[in-house]
């Protein structure tokens, strides 16, 4: 494995490293096994030591033959000084008696003491480099658990065969039989399986002209015998000499078709179907006729493309008003990735990105040019997923801008139009009061406060159908009060908010609001629970959790209006639905809620009155305004005011202007509303008498806000 790596990527040092402690375990296995000569004896005593020591060293800097970091340098250095004390003490020591000395720290009786010293120090050298090994266990687990993809997977077998080295080493000093094979075989193993598994180091090429050598060689000579016993014994009667020669020119004659056979066959197993592009187009284009869901259909383009292939990682990626973005991706890799245009319409689409499958590795001409036609029937169904998802996007922002929107006509109808109707109110019946005795004008006041009142309730109707009233006073104290609403004495409800539920946009607080009353709805209806756990968390997403201990969902229970309404409301804002048992009884309603937080000034301005988006908040106290006053004869002699003084002096209220009005008649009859000589103008910024009340087709609720006016109160909108 070291001669292939040093092949592929010349004068790499954990190619080096694995050479050369393949070459010292060799020495040792063949010095063990023929111990006719003393120099061969005498290797045999030292020479199985350095393997171990060279592999733990190629595990410290696998994969690209450099320290994790300067911190390991010492590492390093600890585990080459065990390696060599360890060597060279057990050799010196052997000279003393070649052999029968036994790496053992009791050696026999004949040993003299500087072998007994040098062996003694060996073992604590062999200590240190277990040591090592140890640390370097440690490095790969840090090492894995901040890897990912390929990386991390190479990490894992290497992790796996140390462990299992070190596993073989605490066996053989159990004295355990067979144990030393797991020590011998561990490490190849794994090193072998991460670096053929995951193509390191460029082997592709290596492995695949030596698989090549090896099937045609075990062809050529099981075929070479085979013909040769065959002609011997059916045709040619013993006469071995002609049956060599026909077998020699059957096998030159078939050695052609047969290898191609065998090379298609490895590079099928290697690289997949690149030898085949019509079996990759046809599979593709088969596989896209049968996908029904449209989100299904690119992460199933690039699985195929990545497993016909044979290559770790394919992605696409789609031009966006934002940029561009990835909509799907197969595997992962650190491999120079090479992109190709997707184009569809006459119009770039976006780019098809496919992983080498190794670092060092380029895809062929022959695979670019399969790779570009896979990328022109990826195009067209891109660019449908990108439309849809446009349009997703759309809907999206539009039910969210519906939202603020009705958010803002909330507060707008009940901090501006609300008291524009409770002062218009107050005028009418100051006036009513003025006006006692004149039926005339008394009707016609009737009459106006009558529409006053239909304008105030239409208005409060629109109000209670814009917005959930609840959400006034933010989304956690919202569900709090309807968690508290539906816990009883049968069924305990409990509330779990993680993060702050502030700057929400509207669209999530009235989805989410929602949402739960409907999950609380059909817990009360349905599950026969005793206990439900509502869960609220913010992060990128807003995620609610309703989990009860009812009944659970029968196999054929149908889903009902209220689950399809929930799974609506989440998926129009892009959101994910779930609903699944319970072990061992219940439900559990997940939904998912991304959102985009609202910028700071949007946030601050939807904050006042209904609007506000925000934490929790107590009830604003109600708006009130001084009682109407009873207006006061002018003193003996003073002129009567004009209409007109009203707006002369300082700011009136509203209940004065009427009052003011009415005084402008020195015989006491109020004028007619409308006239022109008797029309009392209202002062900038109040409320005009004859404001009118234009319905809307959306609308909220009334919180009982009041103003108190000497008849009583008059509602101001809620």
């Amino acid at each position: 494995m070291g001669a292939m790596v040093l092949v592929s990527t010349p004068r790499h040092l954990v190619g080096r490293l694995m050479l050369a402690a393949g070459g010292a375990a060799s020495i040792g296995v063949l010095s063990t096994s023929w111990t006719n000569w003393l120099v061969v004896d005498w290797l045999s005593q030292w020479t199985w030591w350095p393997a171990y020591g060279l592999i733990t060293l190629a595990l410290l800097v696998f994969p690209d033959g450099r320290l994790p970091s300067p911190r390991w340098r010492p590492l390093a250095v600890l585990i080459v000084a065990g390696t060599v004390v360890a060597a060279v003490a057990f050799a010196v020591a052997a000279l003393d008696d070649p052999r029968d000395l036994i790496n053992t720290s009791d050696p026999g009786p004949a040993v003299t003491g500087r072998a007994r010293l040098l062996v003694q120090i060996g073992l604590l050298a062999v200590a240190a480099t277990l040591v090592g090994l140890v640390a370097v266990l440690v490095s790969l687990f840090q090492r894995w658990r901040r890897a990912d993809g390929e990386a991390r997977a190479q990490l894992a077998c290497l992790l796996t065969a140390g462990v299992l080295l070190v596993l073989g080493v605490v066996l053989e000093a159990m004295n355990l039989t067979g144990a030393w094979v797991i020590m011998v075989v561990a490490l190849p193993v794994g090193m072998g399986l991460a670096i053929l598994r995951y193509r390191l180091y460029g082997l592709d090429q290596v492995i695949n002209r030596t698989l090549v050598w090896l099937v045609m060689s075990l062809l050529v000579i099981a075929g070479f015998v085979g013909l040769i016993t065959l002609l011997r014994d059916l045709l040619m009667a013993d006469d071995t000499s002609n049956a060599s020669l026909v077998a020699t020119g059957l096998i030159a004659v078939a050695f052609e078709p047969v290898r191609g056979r065998v090379q298609r066959g490895v590079n099928r197993l290697l690289y997949g179907d690149r030898d085949d592009p019509y079996q990759v187009i046809t599979r593709l284009g088969d596989l896209l006729g049968r996908t029904v869901e449209p989100n299904a259909v690119l992460p199933l383009l690039t699985g195929t493309i990545a497993r016909s292939l044979r290559v770790p990682q394919v992605a696409v990626e789609v031009e966006g008003r934002e940029g561009p973005r990835i909509l799907a991706a197969h595997g992962t890799s650190n491999n120079p990735i090479e992109s190709f245009e997707m184009v569809a319409r006459g119009e770039r689409v976006g780019r098809l990105l496919v992983a080498n499958r190794s670092a060092t590795s380029r895809f062929s001409p022959v695979e670019r040019r399969l790779l570009n036609d896979l990328a022109l029937q990826a195009a067209v169904a891109a660019d449908a997923v990108r439309l849809i998802h446009d349009l997703q996007e759309s809907r999206e922002r539009l039910i969210t801008a519906r939202e603020e929107e009705r958010r803002r006509l909330r507060r707008d109808l009940h901090d501006g139009l609300g008291p524009t109707l409770a002062g218009m109110a107050m005028q009418v019946r100051a006036a009513q009061k003025l006006a006692a005795g004149q039926p005339r004008t008394a009707r016609i006041l009737d009459a106006l406060a009558a529409d006053l009142q239909t304008c105030t309730a239409e208005v409060r109707r629109l109000v209670s159908h814009l917005r959930p009233p609840a959400l006034d006073r933010g989304l956690a104290a919202a569900l709090r009060n309807e968690c508290a609403r539906f816990d009883t004495a049968t069924l305990s409800v409990r509330l779990e908010v993680d993060g702050d539920l502030q700057g929400l946009p509207a669209a999530i607080e009235v989805a989410a609001y929602r949402i739960v009353a409907e999950a609380l709805t059909n817990v009360t209806r349905h599950a026969q629970a005793s206990n439900c756990r509502v869960t609220v968390r913010r992060d990128r997403a807003l995620t609610l959790d309703i989990v009860d201990d009812g009944v659970g969902l029968g196999p054929r229970r149908p889903g009902g209006v209220g689950l399809d309404s929930m799974r609506e409301r989440a998926t129009e804002l892009g959101g994910d639905f779930e609903i699944s048992a319970v072990e061992p009884h219940g439900t559990a309603v997940r939904v998912r809620l991304p959102f985009q937080p609202i910028p700071s000034d949007a946030a601050a301005d939807g904050s006042g009155g209904e609007g506000r988006t925000g934490p929790a908040r107590e009830a604003e106290p109600p708006r009130t305004t001084e009682s109407a006053r009873e207006p006061e004869p002018p003193p003996a002699g003073a002129a009567a005011p004009q209409a007109g003084d009203a707006v002369a002096g300082s700011r009136a209220h509203p209940t004065e202007l009427g009052t003011r009005a009415s005084a402008a008649d020195p015989s006491g009859n109020s004028p007619e509303i409308g006239s022109s000589s008797g029309q009392a103008k209202p002062e900038p910024g109040l409320p005009h008498p004859r404001a009118r009340c234009v319905p809307s087709d959306t609308g909220g609720r009334d919180d009982g806000t009041s103003v108190r006016t000497p008849d009583g109160e008059a509602d101001l909108i809620g």
